[in-house]
């Protein structure tokens, strides 16, 4: 009984102690080419849609629309709470986008695309694609269904076909804008293409041009793992979907305008290691208590909503405009499909995801429409330790084989394919040696700040403390001398080179990357005259290793004749 108690606590504590040591191994990240990480981002700075039943609605607009998807084992179809196709299914691409100023669709439901798509821009990669469609000044009028002055969409969609991350720039973009758009005309109508009574109006005063706008842009890209205080947690990356848009005033059928100021932002970011998954809502830069919207009726300013209420946890209470709609302003983020649940986000920071409407009407009069200002969503997945994005090294030698006593040189090329400038660009070759080899630096190009000194070495570390910077696009090659010494064998190195990201397209600035180049060998032989000859005609390599053999053979035979004796 003794003994089997003591086995079972030598049995718990080679298992805790196997536990504790699995839990200290570091988890890496996953290579990009390899990493199985997906998202979207998508946003409607006005959703309209009327009489909806069994799934189908009668019929339905968005304005500035926009939508952007990046899925490492190709697109499936994305659909959004509203029941729109942000984009379709497409097996062969891994980033997509779309964008466009105004659509409008009748008897659509999840299968259906919006039939009016004038404008619409969509984009998918591989290869990298950029698509920009305008309707331009003299505007659209299709009374009585909608007027607008000026519609514009752009996608872009970036993925290489190499291994490289796509970074400093948007793995794709859908943007969307919209000016003095008019929709569903309860009037006789205009001459010159207006709407005489509009049931929605998206713009402003003739005074203020710049605020008849309506702009949203979805994106997604490559992000440094950090918390959501923007504290770094790693030099790996995640992936961050994105969402931002600005909201022309609204005017409702009898004389409700909803005024929005500012820019507002939903964004979803996984990094891949515990603390890196969060996510982020808010207008952008603005001061305390400063009135994010105002609601207006009959010319007067009836209530005013700061910053603080609109971002309180709870939100703001159901607002009455008696007889012409119930308005709901400032729900927290909610899950994607459940508007009780929280947003959905990982322990582990491998997801995250949420939705919100910055403000929802539910139109009284015969429960007319269904409308949503400021629709976003936003999903973000990655594996678990994040993405490894590291700076391209590559190395070639000349000869690629050498005798004892015979100089080879080393070139170690830097690639930059990214967004960004790479600036104080460090490159480190690290040099071994296998079996007899030795080895002697000769010199370096440019100087390198540290080179081992003396011959015969068996390893040692060249270091060039900044080659850059590297622009966009460039690249830069050092170069080292060797001589092989000593016996056969293989000298051995990889070179890393680091960088810091700056001057980029989109995100990124002030990422720091690092990578390696793969393990270069240089196999080193004796010289023709030191080789017995066999007239088999084997190479000098395989000569080496019966030599070897020998050896070791005869250090065998020596070891059994002492252990005789």
């Amino acid at each position: 009984m003794a003994r089997n108690r003591v086995g079972r606590a030598l049995a718990t504590l080679v298992v805790a102690i196997l536990a504790i040591t699995v839990a200290a191994i570091p988890v890496s990240a996953v290579p990009f080419n390899e990493a199985d990480f997906s998202g979207y981002a998508t946003g409607q700075v006005l959703h309209v849609d009327t009489l909806a039943a069994t799934g189908v609605e009668l019929a339905q607009a968005s304005e500035a629309w926009t939508g952007s998807v990046v899925d490492s084992k190709g697109i499936t179809q994305i659909v959004n709470e509203v029941d729109n196709i942000v984009f379709p299914a497409a097996a062969n691409k891994r980033t997509a986008a779309r964008g466009s100023g105004l659509e409008l669709g009748l008897g659509v439901d999840q299968a259906t695309e919006n039939q009016l798509q004038l404008q619409i821009a969509k984009a998918a990669a591989p290869p990298n694609t950029s698509v920009v469609e305008e309707i331009p000044p003299g505007g659209l009028s299709i009374p009585p269904l909608a007027y607008a002055s000026l519609l514009r969409g752009q996608a872009d969609a970036n993925w290489s076909d190499s291994s490289t991350c796509v970074l400093g720039k948007d793995l794709a973009s859908g943007i969307g804008y919209a000016a003095d758009v008019q929709l569903v005309d309860t009037g006789a109508g205009n001459e010159d293409g207006t709407l005489d009574a509009p049931l929605l109006a998206v713009d402003a005063e003739p005074t203020d041009p710049d605020r008849s706008v309506a702009f949203s842009q979805s994106h997604n890209f490559l992000a440094v793992q950090q918390n959501a205080a923007g504290a770094p947690l790693g030099l790996k990356f995640g992936l961050a979907s994105e969402v931002r848009m600005t909201i022309a005033p609204v005017t409702i059928a009898d004389g409700v305008t909803l005024e929005f100021l500012g820019e507002w932002v939903l964004r979803a970011m996984a990094g891949g290691v515990p603390g890196s998954a969060h996510v982020h809502f808010g207008p952008g830069e603005v001061s305390p208590q400063t009135p994010i919207l105002n609601i207006i009726q009959d010319g007067v300013d009836n209530i005013i909503v700061s910053l603080q209420d609109i971002l309180g946890d709870a939100g703001l209470p159901t607002i009455e405009v008696p007889g012409v709609a119930e308005i709901r302003i400032g729900q927290p983020p909610h899950a994607i499909g459940d508007q009780d649940a929280p947003p959905a986000i990982a322990a582990n920071g491998t997801s995250a995801s949420a939705a919100i409407d910055i403000v929802s009407v539910e139109l009284l009069d015969g429960d007319l429409a269904d409308l949503r200002f400021g629709h976003m969503e936003v999903s973000a997945q990655v594996p678990v330790g994040g993405i490894d994005c590291g700076v391209p090294v590559s190395k070639t030698a000349s000869p690629k084989g050498v005798t004892v006593g015979q100089a080879f040189t080393v070139s170690i090329k830097v690639d930059n394919p990214f967004g960004c400038d790479m600036t104080a660009v460090k490159v480190v070759d690290n040099i071994t040696t296998e079996g007899s080899a030795k080895f002697q630096v000769l010199s370096t190009n440019p100087p390198a700040n540290q080179v081992p000194a003396g011959s015969n070495l068996d390893e040692g570390t060249i270091v060039w403390d900044n080659i850059g910077p590297i622009p966009k696009g460039g690249s830069k090659t050092v170069t080292v001398s060797i001589r092989a010494q000593g016996g056969g064998g293989i000298i051995k190195d990889i070179a890393t080179a680091s960088a810091l990201l700056g001057n980029c397209e989109g995100e990124g600035d002030g990422s720091t990357l690092v990578g390696n180049s793969l393990p270069l060998e240089v196999p080193v032989v004796l010289t023709v005259k030191d080789l017995p000859e066999t007239g088999l005609g084997t190479s000098g390599a395989l000569y080496l290793s019966a030599i070897a053999m020998l050896g070791f053979a005869a250090v065998g035979i020596r070891s059994l004749r002492r252990n005789k004796a």
